[in-house]
This record gives structure tokens, sequence and C-alpha cells, in this order.
């Protein structure tokens, strides 16, 4: 009777074959997202020191299990029961490379260059790790099959097989699918960008460093009773039980520790692992992030986290370090996973706009250690510095740079800020560097923002465009009913669906570009948006005169307000969002276009730079 086998090896060692892999039809979606692309590569970078170190001095990154049933009719195919979203986020990695290589190649070639050969010669390495060619290099299946109900599978085939995503699939899996993509993408021309030699590094270091624990059962009851045990019966071992236990036999080798204490500290640890899983979510917070941020929060210091149990070894601490490290641990954790778990009502900051902004809008772990330092402060003192905070996120994010940029630019931010021991201090020194760290964002987003074509490879969706907007109006004007998820489509002003002939450009493909530059789109309710949808200019001011949101219903006529010191800002309002000779519009053309998204971009450049009245 065969046995089930477990063996940990490289992705060269799982992928590099004829070897396919079958999603049933009882798995899950694909709920991996673009954060879990940033959080993958970040450990990607934190394992090479950003790609730098020695391959052959590095132990290994360990991605996980996957659980799979061989076939006794076919050796080379394999059901997937678990590691769905690993094995898919690894193909779409590696088809993101081949494009990339190519693209490259391509470029060199038309600058006649002379390393175009290398970089196509290059791709034939991993030319059948998201893909099954014939001898002639043709295509000829997917190197991940889905079944026929699968909702996503069109959706990953377009983007396997063409390396672009030409599917008009439209549901969550799907949508998670391309944002992972065009993640990816992002991630590894970043690395390009800093320097093209590290992009063949990390190559080497994806296919012959990074491991998976590849569990191969013989039949599917076999595979679900091993599934059943790696997942549900008994407790797993938490990542850092076993600096844990380094702690606790510290502690009770030291002199004079009575068994109260060591109680305490037990206590104090369950409590904080028990902190960390009570988020209300269906994923717990991952320790090692948590340590890794009260490390930054506290001590100002970016510890990796594979380095983390030799962080704390290496700084030998005694007892009364221990019984404080479990105390602080426990406390700051409770705040930490309250925000998680209501960024809206939570033990740091309730009812606050720019929380909201932080950590749902945004979704930005990143910036949990800037907060610690001021857990204990004034709420007036705390209103202003998120407010601080969630300009200089913003400004990180819509200039199109990295989120572990956050993460590198905080240790320094938040030494200066332990520097001081008056709390007052202490604000004024985090808002002045997160202001000077903002500046230089800013900049790039006035050059970058006004042209960007902010459309997704399908054009139907625009969604880092859509995140400006809600974060223009929730910041100017309050509006509940962006933090409420209220129904909020994103409203294209010029139609998707137009006739070239009533608009001024040269021709449909730059129509279909300037679709999603940000002068075109705006926010709208759901129930109107139906209403106008491909309707002209003129068409929809009506509905836009109806909409809540001022930054549409300018469109349609000026703003007023009876709140007399509400009028400054009013003002301001007009002078950006309103539009003149409105009424002599008929058709929501390329100068429009232009004019309304230079206009945003200002307000948005005066939002982040705090010049908004």
């Amino acid at each position: 009777m065969a046995e089930i086998t477990s063996l940990m090896k490289d992705i060269k060692g799982i992928l590099d074959n004829k070897n396919q892999f079958v999603i049933p039809d009882f798995q899950r979606s694909f709920v991996w997202t673009a954060e879990n692309v940033d959080t993958l590569f970040t450990d990607f970078e934190e394992d090479t020191d950003k790609y730098t170190d020695n391959l052959d001095m590095l132990p290994g990154y360990l991605l996980g299990n996957i659980v799979l049933i061989s076939n006794e009719n076919n050796p080379t195919r394999f059901d997937v029961i678990d590691g769905q979203q690993r094995l898919t986020t690894l193909t779409l990695i590696f088809c993101a490379l081949n494009k990339l290589f190519m693209d490259i190649a391509e470029e060199t070639r038309q600058n006649l260059g002379a390393n175009a050969d290398m970089w196509i010669g290059h791709t034939f390495s991993f030319k059948e790790y998201f893909r099954i060619l014939d001898n002639n290099l043709q295509f000829v299946d997917y190197k991940i099959l889905h079944t026929q109900d699968l909702e996503f599978k069109e959706t990953y085939k377009s983007i396997i097989k063409q390396g672009a995503l030409v599917s008009d699939e439209d549901n969550t899996s799907a949508n998670n699918l391309e944002a992972v993509y065009e993640s990816i993408l992002q991630h590894l021309k970043s690395i390009y960008d800093d320097e093209p030699q590290k992009l063949l590094y990390f190559l080497q270091y994806l296919t012959t460093k990074v491991k998976l624990i590849e569990t191969t059962a013989p039949s599917i009851e076999r595979a679900f009773q091993l599934f059943e045990i790696l997942n549900y019966r008994g407790q797993s071992l938490e990542p850092l039980d076993l600096l844990k236990n380094y702690l606790l036999k510290n502690l009770t080798s030291a002199p004079g520790i009575t068994q109260n204490q060591i109680k305490d500290f037990s206590d104090s640890w369950s409590q904080f692992l028990k902190n960390l899983k009570d988020t209300g979510k269906s994923k717990a917070i991952e320790t090692s992030t948590f340590i890794k941020h009260f490390i930054i929060g506290t001590k100002a210091i970016n510890v990796k986290k594979k380095d983390l149990f030799e962080y704390f070894k290496d700084n030998d601490l005694v007892a009364n370090d221990i019984l404080q490290l479990s105390s602080d641990i426990n406390s700051i954790s409770k705040v930490y996973a309250s925000i998680n778990r209501d960024p809206l009502s939570n033990d740091f900051l309730s009812n606050d706009d720019g929380m909201y902004t932080l950590f749902t809008l945004f979704n930005t772990v990143q910036i949990h250690p800037l907060l610690m330092p001021f857990y204990n402060a004034s709420r007036v003192d705390k209103v202003r510095l998120v407010d601080a905070a969630v300009r200089y996120v913003a400004a990180v994010i819509f200039s199109y740079t990295q989120t572990n940029a956050i993460e590198a630019e905080l240790p320094e931010i938040i030494e200066k800020i332990l520097h001081e021991s008056d709390p007052a201090r202490r604000l004024e020194v985090a808002v002045t560097e997160l202001e000077l760290r903002t500046k230089p964002y800013v900049d790039l987003i006035r050059v970058l923002l006004p042209v960007k074509d902010f459309g997704s490879k399908n054009k139907k969706q625009a969604p880092k465009a859509f995140q400006i907007l809600k974060f223009i109006e929730l910041y100017l004007n309050q509006k509940d009913s962006i933090k409420t998820n209220k129904k909020i489509e994103l409203e294209h002003i010029m139609p998707q669906a137009a006739d070239n002939d009533d608009y001024s450009f040269a021709d449909e493909d730059t129509r279909k570009e300037y679709l999603n530059h940000l002068g075109n789109l705006t926010l709208l309710d759901k129930s109107l948006n139906a209403s106008v949808k491909n309707g002209n200019f003129a068409d929809k001011l009506d509905h836009y005169k109806a909409c809540e949101f001022v930054i549409t219903r300018a469109l349609a006529e000026e703003i007023d307000s009876p709140v007399q010191n509400q009028q400054p800002l009013i003002n301001f309002q007009n002078t950006y969002f309103t539009v003149e000779d409105r009424d002599q519009i008929t058709y929501w053309d390329k100068t429009q276009i232009d004019e309304r998204g230079q206009k945003l971009v200002e307000v948005l450049e005066k939002l982040l730079l705090k010049q908004v009245p």
C-alpha cells in the first residue's frame, strides 16, 4: 500500500518538470491579495538583505506546506488539497518574470544594447514553471489546472497564456488574481529598477532557496486525514514558542525569582498570544509580525523576522528585563490587536477618520510601530499624530512607492521620538519628521498622477484612483458613507462605452487610455451610477447634483454651506472641484479630463502638505 510521503523541496524541485497540479472544485476561492504579495516580497528582502547576501550562505526560506493526492493513472498529475494559494502565486511570479525578462530584452534590442539575448536566455531556466510546453517550446497546457466550477479559472488562464488579463470574469477571486499579478509585476520592476543584476539574483534565490514541504498522499481519504491533523487537531507550535522557552529558562535559573513571578511571566505570554488571535477576523496576527513591530516601536530597531530569536539572545536579558518584556508585550499587543479588530472602535483612538484611513482604506499595518510610543498620550495628541501619519502614508502609497519603505524609514523617526522624554516634544518630533518625509513623495505625485492611466489590465477597474477619490472625500468632508461600506462605485464621467466621434481624441486607443485618468473619474452611489452609466456629461448633471459626495456634486453645481466657519473649506473645494461653463459642455473630453486631473492632483498635494484651509 502506498504511503504518505513528506519532503522539503526547493521551488525548482517542485516546478521544474512536467507535473501538473489540479485545483478541485471543493477548494475555496483564491483569497490572496496584493497585501499578501507585499508581505511575501518583504520577507524575501529581509531573508536576503535586499538581494545582496551570498546565496550559498543562506539557509533557505520556508514558504509553507502543500498537500497533494497522487494519481495512479497519471504519475505527473496531482490534486491539490492544501497549498492552492502558494502554488498559484508561485506560477504567477514565474509568469511575471517571463513577461518582464522578454520586455527587458525587447527594450534592450530597441536601444541597440548587447544583452537582449541574455535576458531571453534566462527565461529558458524556468520556461515550464508556470506552463507545459512541447519540444518546439509551444504552449501545450497549464501548470495549474482548475476544475470546471471554479469561478476564476479563465482569469488565471488568460494571465498565464497571455501574460496579461484578457478575461471578462468579474468576481472576488478573479479580482484578487489580477491584483496579485499586478502587485508581483510592480515588485519585480522595483527590483530591476534598483539594480538589474538583482532580478537575476531574485530568480536564483526563488528557485533554489525558497522551499515548500511537499506532502503526497495516495488517496483523498488519507489526504483529508492528514489535512485535519495538520490544521485542526491539537495546538500547533507557535513560531515564538522557542523564544518563550529560552526566556523562561533564563528566568527560572535567575537567583531570587519566585514562583509567582514565573507564573506572571507565563500568564502574560499566554495572554499576549490570545490577544493576537482575538482579532475578530479569520486570520490571527502573526506573532513574529507583532514582535518585529514591537521592537521597532519600543527600541527603534528593525529586526528581520528570521533574526528575532537571535536579537533577544544577543541582548542577554536579565530577570527583571524578561518580566518587563512579558508585561509590555501583553499590554501593547492588546491595543495593537484592538486596532486590527476595528480601527473605528479600539483601545488607541476611536471614532477617528484617520484610523479608518490608515488601517482599512490603506490597510497599512506597517505604521503600527509609530503609534506605540503614544499609546498613553492624550486624545488631542493622538489625533494630531494620526493626521500626520495619514498624510505620510498617503504620500507613499499614491506615489506608487512600495509600503515596505514605511518600515524602513520608521526606525529613524522613532529613535528621535524615543530620545525625547517630554510628551509634547515627542509629538512635535513625530509630526515634524513625518512631514519632512512626506514632501519627497508629494514631489513624485505631482509628476506622476496627472498623466497616469489608473486602469487595470482589463480597463474595467482603477483601484488606486478609487482609493484616492475616497481619501480626498473622507479627509475633506468626513463622509460617513465612505467608512460604512455603502455601495459606492467608480464613475467614468466620459463613459466606457462611447463613440469616439463625439470626443476629441486622436483614436480609440487614446480614448480608452483616458478613460481611467484621474480627471475622468469620480464617486457615485451605485443606484445613481446605474442610471447614468452611458450618458454624456450633459445627461449626467442632474444625477451628479443628487450625489452626496462633494467631489462629484461640484461637477454640476457650486457647493454651499449654512455653517459659517466651513466657508473657507467650501470656497477651496469650489475652486478646485467645480467646472467652469459646465452648462456649455455636452461631452467630457480630453481637455476637461486633463484640467480636472491636474486640479485633483493639486488638491491632493495641498492636502498632504497640510495647506487646506
